[in-house]
This record gives structure tokens, sequence and C-alpha cells, in this order.
């Protein structure tokens, strides 16, 4: 139990030598004391710890000021408090958390310890920085952080200096990034992330108190500052855009190093991975090489809706496509959606996993054998949702509408139509066939389209463009597929042989420079054209064509990548410009400059009143 002092000037120099300045002159009213007992105090004059330490037991007692029992409680209050700020001050090694949380707060006054609960969720829930700017303003609240730091600084420097001797050794170890769980045993992120529910709060303790060494984003330490890391963030989606990929580490580090943003290795291979989605493999030339990411859309929308746990609207899932991995059109995700078994559409725009919904699907089966027996017999087109929407709610309607995709019965026209499956071909598919087994050959796209009744020319149009039992053997004649040498084992050969190549590459081609590689092959010949190659490619593999001359696999979304460079350039000119200007101003567009206008032509957020100068909305 510690002894009050005698009232001498020797012994108060020597305590005063002894404790910390911040105990010395801890006001007595922040400590647990009887309101009377503090009356008492306050009106002799003793109002801190060093007044109650310069006064002596005897003294107190003969002028009647305290009672035995408010000496002892006295006592006990300042036992604790020298107890508790000392700590502060104990062996670095401290290896428990109440220990280093009294190292950590010992330094601060109260409004200090209060506002470092709230920035960094010690002790109660994690506050925003914008709760904490409503209620001190932007830029008090940075100043009072600051001295927080500084005090810590000053004050606490045995800790400190552990907390940053620790963080040199976990970069040294895992190439500046660090992530709670694989924090040395021992350290002050594992015994925090041990001792707290909070996994990330040791993380966010040592980037609120070394913000110059490291920061702190979606769950991992990198180790760099705020501002460098925003940088990385900004420049390395134009430094490493998906087209131009593969690309060997060094090379980008090397030209973050030319933009004066250089960040250890380990924090870009992770951006590389968590942000920009990108593979890292290892090269036996090359070293670490950045790659596209091998998941394919659906692997990622199955991640996507597995992480979310419940249905989902094609927006959403949009949105968080885009969140995840960059970029994402609505069209695209839907095609994936519907044509992967995994995936289940419960509603006019809801999407979920078929797992969930397997008892579901089982119990509609007799509902489901109802509807396909009318949609059989019926003479024309029904509307499956409608009809089953007679007998059962509307999220049933849509799982009876699943089952019959399946449903030999029934042909499934899109829209929740069907009809009746009783022939092979749709009447408008039996006559087009005729009418181009009557023509002998290719026939001009315009005129024939013209000859069409009036009610089907939007139909066959689309199916003329698009149908794979058709191809464009000119810039505006159309033929069937079967007038040429390509069976289903054959078109299965010249996709995966253009597939390899591409892959091979950067994930598009030259048509002319695919059209020698299938040349050289029984694939081949005189008789295939560039356009023609292009075309049968575009209807019948995971490609598309980027007129003039441009094939490219359908997975890198290449349109939307060169779209948003353009508009990247736009920006920057601030106004109207040609797309020379826009080649000159990012020269990883110079290869796609003949297709540059068509593809800014269709994008909603750019303007072009003649077809020449465009500029963004």
């Amino acid at each position: 139990m510690i002894e009050y002092c005698d009232s001498t000037v020797g012994t108060r120099s020597a305590a005063e030598r002894l404790l910390p300045t911040t105990l010395w002159e801890l006001p007595l009213t922040q400590l647990s004391l009887g309101h009377q007992l503090a009356d008492t105090l306050a009106g002799r004059g003793i109002l801190t710890v060093g007044n109650a330490l310069d006064f002596a037991t005897v003294a107190l007692r003969e002028g009647g000021a305290l009672t035995p029992n408010e000496e002892a409680e006295l006592r006990e209050a300042l036992a604790r408090a020298l107890a508790d700020g000392l700590r502060q001050f104990e062996s670095t090694t401290a290896s428990d958390w109440p220990t280093l949380r009294a190292q950590l707060l010992g330094p601060l006054d109260d409004n200090g310890r209060k506002l470092l609960v709230a920035a960094v969720g010690l002790d109660e829930p994690l506050q925003p920085r914008q709760a904490l700017v409503q209620l001190l303003g932007a830029t008090q609240l940075d100043d009072s952080l600051d001295r927080i730091r500084t005090t810590l600084m000053q004050h606490g420097t045995a800790l400190m200096r552990r907390m940053e001797e620790e963080l040199e050794r976990e970069f040294a170890a895992f190439d500046g990034v660090l992530h709670a769980p694989n924090a040395a045993i021992g350290s002050i992120i594992s015994i925090i992330t041990k001792n707290c529910d909070d996994a990330e709060l040791g993380l966010r303790l040592i980037a609120f108190c070394l913000p110059h060494r490291c920061h702190l984003h979606r769950g991992f330490l990198h180790g760099v500052t705020s501002r460098r890391f925003r940088e990385l963030l900004r420049t390395l989606p134009q430094l490493v855009p998906q087209h131009r990929l593969p690309m060997p580490v060094d090379n980008i580090l090397s030209r973050l190093a030319d933009r004066a943003t250089e960040v250890p290795r380990g924090v870009l291979i992770h951006v590389l991975r968590s942000e920009l989605r990108t593979a890292v493999e290892l090269d036996s030339a090359e070293g670490e090489v950045a790659v596209p990411d091998p998941r394919t859309p659906a692997a990622r929308l199955i991640e996507i809706l597995t992480e979310i746990g419940t249905p989902t609207s094609l927006t959403d899932l949009v949105f968080a496509y885009r969140e995840r991995f960059r970029f994402a059109s609505g069209q695209r995700l839907m095609r994936h959606l519907a044509g992967n078994s995994v995936f289940l559409r419960i509603g006019s725009d809801l999407w979920a996993m078929r797992q969930w919904h397997e008892q579901e699907l089982q119990d509609c089966a007799e509902l489901a054998e109802q509807t396909a027996r009318r949609i059989s017999t019926a003479e024309s087109r029904q509307n499956v949702l409608e009809l089953a929407q007679r007998e059962c709610d509307e999220h049933t309607a849509w799982l009876v509408l699943d089952r019959l995709n399946q449903d030999p019965r029934v042909r499934m026209l899109g829209r929740g139509e069907a009809c009746a499956a009783d022939q092979a071909q749709s009447s408008v598919m039996r006559r087009l066939h005729f009418a181009f087994r009557s023509a002998a050959g290719d026939v001009v796209k315009n005129l024939f389209i013209d000859n069409q009744p009036e009610s089907q020319r939007r139909l066959v149009l689309r199916l003329l463009d698009h149908n794979r039992a058709f191809v464009q053997s000119d810039a505006n004649r159309v033929d069937t597929l079967s007038n040429y040498p390509f069976n289903q084992e054959r078109m299965k050969r010249l996709i995966q042989l253009v597939l390899e190549h591409l892959k091979k590459r950067t994930g598009y081609a030259q048509t002319e420079a695919l059209r020698e590689i299938v040349s050289a092959t029984d694939l081949g010949g005189a008789w295939l054209k560039a356009d023609l190659l292009a075309d049968i490619l575009r209807r019948n593999g995971p490609f598309e064509v980027l007129s003039p001359g441009i094939v490219a696999l359908k997975d890198l979304a290449l349109p939307s990548i060169l779209r948003r460079s353009a508009r990247q350039a736009l920006r920057a000119a601030g106004k109207a410009v040609t797309v020379c200007d826009i080649v000159q101003a990012r020269q990883d567009l110079v290869e796609f400059a003949p297709c540059l206008a068509e593809l800014l032509l269709t994008d909603p957020l750019v303007q072009s009143p003649d077809g020449k100068y465009f500029v963004l909305h």
C-alpha cells in the first residue's frame, strides 16, 4: 500500500522526479471518490494527486479533515490511479491485453481516451468518420487525432517502438501486406485478436497509431501511406488493362516507379488480385506474371450469390459484379445466368442458386405436368406464367416455368411463352430454309427482308443477323451455313483452334491473321474470306467481332475496355475531339483506331453531332 509522504520540499521534489507529470497533475475528480470526501479535500486545497501526496497523513488526522474511513478511501483511490498509470511504463514484452490497453490509454486524458476508443472501436462499436465529423467538425477531429498520436509518441514510447518493430518484421515476412490471422504469435495484433471479438481491431489500432507507415484497406494492412495507396488504385488500372495481359509483375513495378508510385511487391500483387481481380502465375522465363482471372463469369456469379446468401435482383448483381471485377453489363450477366443450370430465376428480376429451391421445384412437379399437358394440346403459343398463376402464386409460377424448360413436349419461345414441341423447327425457320433452297445460294439481304411479310420482318432480320443456321458471306449477302464445309465436328475444331490462339495472345487478334492460321489446316481454303470467318466465329463461338477485322474473346469485354479508355481521354480533353486526338492521348488505343468511332457512337455517355467529333455528356 502506498503511504503519503511528509510535507517537506525535499520529499516533494523527489516524488515529482519519480512520477510522470501526467500522474502528478491528475485531478482528484477523475478518481472514484465519494462526493463528501471530494468536497472535503477541495476545501483544504487538495485538488490533484500531487497535492494529496504533499500532505502528511498525520496533518490530515490532527486537523480533523479526514476520518479513518475517508483516509482509507483516499489511500485506495490513489493506489489504483498510480498502479494503472505506472502500468504503461512496464516492460514492452507484456503479453496480456489489459496491460497493453493500460499502456495505450495511460498517457491520454479523458477526452483523448474517449476519442481513441470511438475512432478505433476499442471498447465499443467503431464510429464511422462521418459520425465523428458531425460531432467535432473535420478540422477539429483531425487536430484531435493528431494530438493523440503525438501524445502516444511522446509518452508511450516503449509501446509505439514495439508496434513499429513488430510491423517491420511482419512486412518483411509478407512483402508489405499483413492479414490479422497471419500475425506472429505474441505480437500486439495477435494478442488483441485472441482477446477481442473484433478480428480487425489490432490492425485498426496499428493503422491509427502509425499512419506514416501503413494503411488499412478491406481487412489488410499495406506497407504504404493512405495517399500512396490511393494513387496506386488510381494508376494501376491504366497500367494493367485486361487486353494487355499477360504482363510480368517486374514490368508493372517499373512502370509504377516511372510514375513515382513505388510500392512493395506484395502490396502490388495483393491489389492486382483483390481489386483488379487479376491472377498471378509463375512463368519459367518472366517469373511472376499477371494474367486474366481464370474464373469464368458464371463462377464469379456463384461466388457473389453465395456471399449474399439470398435471391438477388439482376441490377444488384451487376453492381456487385462491378465492385469486385471492375466491369459488367446487365445483358452479359443475364446471358450467363440464363445459360447455366446452376442459377434459377424465381421472379421477373430475381435470381437465386438452384440448390436453394430444390424442394420447392419437387413440390410443383404436379402443377408443371398439368401446365405442360395444356400447352402440348393447345394450337397456339401460351403464356406459361399466366397459366400457372391461375393455380398458384407468382413465385411458384416461375418455378413451373423453369421445370418446363426441361420438358420435351414444350418449346420455350422466350418472354415466358411456350408452344407444343410437335415439330423440329418453327414455322418461320421452315419458310426461311425453303426460301434459301429455292434461291440455291446466297441472297441479297436487304431485298430478301423487303420480300418478307411486314409483320415478320423484324424477326427475320434478327434471325439472319444472329441465328447459327445462317452466315453473312459478304457485306450485304446472306447464305445458309450448310452450304459451307462445317459440320458439328469441324466447327468444334475451328472454335478450339481459334480459342487456343487467342488465349496464347492478349485475347484478341486480327481477322486476317486468324484466316491464315485456319487456312493452314484442312478447315480452310481459298473460299474462306476474313469477313466470312469472323461472322462464323461470332455466331458459333464465344467471340465478338470489332469492325473492321478484330476478333476477341467475349469474356475479355474488349469493347467496354476500349470505351472506358476513350472516355478517360475525352474527360482529360474537356472538349470535342476526333478519334485521332483520342489515339494521340492514349497510345494503347492505336491499334483499335479503325473501330473507335463505331464504339463511341454506341456509347450512351458520349455525344457526337457529326460522327467525327466526340465529347462526354
